[in-house]
């Protein structure tokens, strides 16, 4: 039995080579305006800068979700995806980097995460009324805004069923070796 281990490249693992891409561009965008309504008192005169930047968006988009600070069940979304999912963001990207099995649990866990926190965001944009957003929205913006937002349901959803037979497939491994 060989202990060394031989990495195979990204470029030939397409699909890790897409979920790479997935958490190593997830990165920055959830510092750098995700969490932006959610950072300390103490570091908001740093990033001033961040805080226009998301000002801008809601006014350009009309995002109600990202514009609403009284939405205490949205910033309780945004404080785990600091505290679980950017912490997975940054292992998984490493592991898949470097060909870890592990990576394959860890992004069930984040797929399954972030598909429960995206899908109210999305129900919210879909079923709301005018009346329940801080600033008008139009239909047509509502839209704009869904599809936004479902890129971070689907590839999530993708990533899941994905990840989830290689968990299945290293449990049958292990069990059929376990027999022999």
């Amino acid at each position: 039995m060989t202990t060394s281990s031989h990495r195979v490249p990204l470029t030939a693992r397409p699909k890790d080579l897409a979920m790479f891409v997935y958490f190593v561009a997830h990165i920055p965008l959830t510092l750098l305006m995700d969490l932006v309504p959610v950072y300390p008192w103490f570091i908001q005169t740093f990033i001033k800068p961040l805080r226009d930047f998301l000002v801008w968006y809601v006014a350009t988009f009309k995002d109600p979700i990202m514009g609403n600070p009284d939405m205490m069940w949205f910033k309780t979304f945004l404080r785990m995806e600091g505290l679980i999912q950017l912490p997975i963001f940054i292992y998984s990207a490493w592991a898949l980097y470097n060909n870890k099995r592990s990576a394959a649990l860890w992004i069930c866990v984040y797929s399954a995460h972030v598909i429960t926190t995206v899908l109210p965001c999305i129900e919210t944009l879909a079923m709301g009324k005018p009346s329940h957003f801080p600033v008008a929205i139009s239909d047509n913006q509502k839209t704009l805004l869904m599809c936004m937002y479902s890129p971070w349901l689907f590839f999530p959803l993708w990533m899941l069923y994905e990840c989830f037979g290689r968990v299945r497939s290293y449990e049958q491994g292990i069990s059929t070796k376990k027999t022999k």
